[in-house]
């Protein structure tokens, strides 16, 4: 099997430095704050999505990257929530969103107050 990266439209991965610096910038200055899926591509190297799996995990975000809480917009759909704000940092357009079951979170929040000591 051959692979061919050498295609004429091809963006170089230096073009996506910005966005792995970002992401080492915030690994390093905020450690705890939680992992998620990340997008990027060489077609909008200056932009990430960084989808995650609950509210708590965007306020999170939200907070590292000091966004103000005015900014995170919520919608609904059927029996799903999505969370989600976006915003410019360090040169990289993050789209911060958790799509999630606003009783399921219930359930998690109930459960993890019950186990905090």
């Amino acid at each position: 099997m051959t692979c061919d990266y050498e295609t004429p439209t091809a963006t170089p991965l230096g073009e996506q430095a910005t966005v792995l610096v970002a992401l080492a910038g915030l690994a390093v200055s905020h450690p705890n704050l939680p992992g998620a899926y990340f997008v990027t591509s060489d077609i909008l190297p200056r932009k990430l999505a960084v989808q995650l799996d609950g509210p708590g995990k965007v306020e999170a975000w939200r907070a590292a990257l000091n966004v103000p809480a005015d900014q995170v917009v919520m919608r609904k759909r059927g029996e799903q929530a999505q969370l989600k704000f976006e915003t410019t940092a360090y040169g990289v357009e993050f789209c911060v969103y958790a799509v999630y079951d606003p009783a399921t979170q219930a359930e998690e929040v109930a459960s993890d107050a019950v186990l905090a000591p």
